[in-house]
């Protein structure tokens, strides 16, 4: 009769410290999947329509080492932004997405006065394109309108003395180059010296200028693409 108590007794004390074994491996489970989580910095995490854009760091390795994972069910791109050709937009540099458009994520950063650029991840391209801009959709700090909103503004080279722009489609980067009357050229010669408005409506661009006389010069022209 007193053997039983006693094999309860030692099944009971063996059941308990499987089982405590058990929950300091579940225990040591979680915390190494929190871990691996900490150590990953989301500097952007967005889907749009089917299409998504990750853009993130390892701080154990380098806090300033960016990884980018763009593409959508179908397709994946993952790239390292910390090469020379990524390097002028600075690391790390904005997580504002500016605009969104069918196929892309456009992101913009500065390097100076007049200076900025444009980071595009488009879903159909494996590597993402960097190139000077002026104008986007939304800006804040320069009059643009625009009723396409895939369209952006960009300063090609001066052609002699006048100053020449491009309008770029942001999905398909097709280009519409016009160059201002040599008239138009005032102050140190940057844009903003030189347009107070721009505006696109049914593939027709209109640039403005404000005279210190009260009259105002206006340049009308059909967007045609190269």
């Amino acid at each position: 009769m007193n053997k039983i108590p006693l094999i309860l007794i030692i099944l009971t004390f063996f059941g308990c410290n499987q089982k405590e074994k058990n929950l300091n491996l579940l225990k040591s489970e979680i915390k190494t999947e929190l871990t691996e989580k900490s150590e990953t910095i989301f500097w952007v995490d967005t889907i749009s329509n089917g299409k998504f854009l990750k853009i993130y760091s390892k701080p154990e390795n380098d806090w300033q080492n960016l990884t980018a994972e763009f593409g959508n069910e179908n397709k994946k791109y993952t790239i390292d932004l910390k090469t020379e050709e990524y390097q002028m937009l600075g690391i790390p540099f904005t997580n504002q997405i500016e605009w969104i458009t069918e196929k892309s994520f456009a992101l913009i950063n500065g390097c100076g006065t007049n200076c900025r650029y444009v980071l595009i991840f488009n879903i159909e391209s494996e590597k993402p394109i960097v190139m000077p801009i002026e104008y986007y959709p939304e800006i804040k700090y320069a009059d643009y309108k625009t009723d396409n909103p895939n369209l952006y503004i960009a300063v090609s080279e001066n052609n002699g003395n006048s100053l020449s722009l491009m309008v770029v489609e942001t999905d398909s980067q097709k280009k519409a180059e016009l160059s201002l009357p040599e008239d138009w050229n005032r102050g140190n010669g940057q844009i903003y010296g030189i347009i107070d408005k721009i505006e696109i409506k049914n593939s027709k661009i209109k640039i403005l200028q404000n005279q210190e006389n009260g009259k105002i010069k206006e340049l009308n022209k059909k967007i045609t693409w190269e």
